[in-house]
C-alpha cells in the first residue's frame, strides 16, 4: 500500500473534532451498515462524507463542490483517503488516525490513483457503493475493473447519518444554539436604510465570536422584493419600512451544524402580511403535532400543505420540500417531502420550514419560518430558541 514516505516524523494521537469516542462510534457504524448492504466497500467522494468516515477536517469543509477528496472503506479495514492538496500531507500525519492517505492528481488522472487503491484491497471483483463519483472517474474505473460493479449508496449514507448517536445530538443543540445567537443579531439589526449585507454581517460576527467554525450556507437576508422571490443570499439591498425580511441562518460547531429561520418585519405590517406570517407559523406548528416514530416524511410534508391550502394560501405554496435532516451536513436525507415515504424513528433531527412567497406581490413579499427537533419516542423537541416577531403575530 502507498503509505506517507519521506520525511519522518512520529506519528501523534489526534484530536478529533467531534470526539474520540463519537470518532470510534461512527467508524463502527460504517461497518455495519457495509456489512447489512451486503457491498465489500464504499467510495464516498463528497466532503461531508469524508469527514464523517474519517473526522479528519477536510480543508476547511467549502461549502461548494469541489473534487479535493475520496475515502474508501473496505469491509473490516480502517478508511483510505486521496487528497489533492500539498498542505494535507502534515495535516493528515498530525491531525487524524488515517493510516493509508494518497495523493491525488488532477481530477482527469483520479481513476489511476483509485484503481491502485481497489487493486491493492484487492477489490477488482468487488461490490462497491459510490455517492458522487465524477464520470470520468466512473470511466476509468469501468475500463480497469470490468468485474467490479459500482452501485448508488444514497440510502445507505441516509440511513447511516439520519438516525444520531446521543453525543452527536449534543453537538447538533450546541450549534443550533449558536445559530439562535446569531438570528438574535440579525433580527436585532434589521431596521430602516440598513442593508441586507449589513445584517448578515452581524449575523456572522455574533456566530463567530460564540463558537461557529464557518457558515454552512450563505446567511440568507431577503428584503421587500428578495423576501417575495425567496431570494438565497444577503444582496446590496438597502431594507425599506414596511418589508418583510425573511433571515436564514447557520453556524457549525465540531463539524455539525445548526440552521434556523425566522420572518421580521422592518415596521408596521399590513393585514395581508400577519396573513401569511399566521398561515405559515400554523403549518409549522402543525407539522410538529404530527411527527413521532412511525410517521412518513411525506405525512409530515402533507400535513404543512394542508393547512396552508386551508388558510387560502395554497397558491403560493413553496413546491419544494418541507424540511431536511440536521447534522453533519446541512440539508441530510431523508428530506421531509411529499414524495418521500421514509419512516421516521427515535433521535432524527429535523429542520422544518414551511414557507409562503409572493413572487406576483413584491410588496407584501414572503415567509419562511424554521425550527429544528429532535424526534422522541412519542413525538418532538425543539431545541431552537428564537422568538417570533411579536408585531406579525398580534
Amino acid at each position: 500500500m502507498d503509505r506517507h514516505s519521506e520525511p519522518h516524523f512520529s506519528k501523534q494521537s489526534p484530536i478529533f473534532y467531534a470526539g474520540d469516542d463519537l470518532h470510534v462510534v461512527k467508524q463502527h457504524r460504517v461497518q455495519e451498515a457495509l456489512a447489512a448492504a451486503g457491498l465489500d466497500a464504499l467510495l464516498f467522494f463528497k466532503a461531508e462524507a469524508v469527514r464523517y468516515i474519517t473526522d479528519f477536517y477536510v480543508k476547511g469543509f467549502r461549502p461548494f463542490m469541489e473534487p479535493e477528496y475520496v475515502v474508501l472503506v473496505v469491509k473490516g479495514k480502517p478508511p483510505a483517503v486521496g487528497y489533492v492538496s500539498g498542505s494535507d500531507d502534515l495535516r493528515i500525519r498530525f491531525k487524524s488516525d488515517i493510516e493509508d492517505a494518497r495523493r491525488l492528481p488532477r481530477l482527469a488522472g483520479w481513476a489511476d490513483v483509485i484503481g491502485g487503491m481497489i487493486s491493492d484491497y484487492g477489490l477488482g471483483r468487488a461490490r462497491i457503493g459510490t455517492d458522487l463519483m465524477p464520470f470520468m472517474v466512473y470511466e476509468g474505473l469501468r475500463r480497469q475493473f470490468p468485474a467490479a460493479t459500482f452501485s448508488d449508496a444514497g440510502a445507505i449514507w441516509s440511513r447511516l447519518t439520519a438516525i444520531k448517536h446521543p453525543a452527536e445530538i449534543a453537538l447538533i443543540r450546541e450549534a443550533v444554539r449558536v445559530a439562535d445567537i446569531g438570528m438574535s443579531a440579525a433580527a436585532a439589526a434589521v431596521g430602516p436604510g440598513v442593508s441586507e449585507h449589513t445584517v448578515s454581517a452581524e449575523a456572522v460576527y455574533a456566530m463567530r465570536r460564540a463558537g461557529s467554525e464557518f457558515e454552512p450556507f450563505i446567511p440568507l437576508v431577503a428584503s421587500g422584493y428578495n423576501a417575495s422571490m425567496f431570494e438565497r443570499v444577503a444582496t446590496e439591498k438597502i431594507i425599506a419600512p414596511g418589508e418583510m425580511v425573511i433571515l436564514d441562518i447557520g453556524a457549525v460547531v465540531r463539524g455539525y451544524a445548526g440552521d434556523l429561520g425566522r420572518t421580521v418585519m422592518c415596521g408596521e405590517p399590513t393585514s395581508e402580511q400577519k396573513a401569511i406570517y399566521r398561515a405559515t407559523r400554523l403549518a409549522l406548528e402543525e407539522t410538529k403535532k404530527v411527527i413521532r416514530p412511525g410517521v412518513t416524511c411525506e405525512m409530515v410534508d402533507a400535513r404543512a400543505r394542508a393547512v396552508i391550502e386551508a388558510e387560502g394560501w395554497g397558491r403560493y405554496l413553496y413546491s419544494g420540500n418541507t424540511g431536511h435532516q440536521l447534522g453533519y451536513g446541512l440539508h441530510g436525507d431523508p428530506l421531509v417531502h411529499k414524495c418521500v415515504d421514509f419512516e421516521i424513528v427515535e433521535n432524527m433531527v429535523m429542520c422544518l420550514e414551511p414557507r409562503i412567497v409572493l413572487p406576483d406581490r413584491p410588496d407584501i413579499g414572503g415567509v419562511h419560518l424554521e425550527d429544528v427537533v429532535v424526534v422522541t419516542s412519542g413525538g418532538c423537541e425543539q431545541i431552537n430558541q428564537s422568538p417570533h416577531d411579536e408585531r406579525l403575530i398580534a
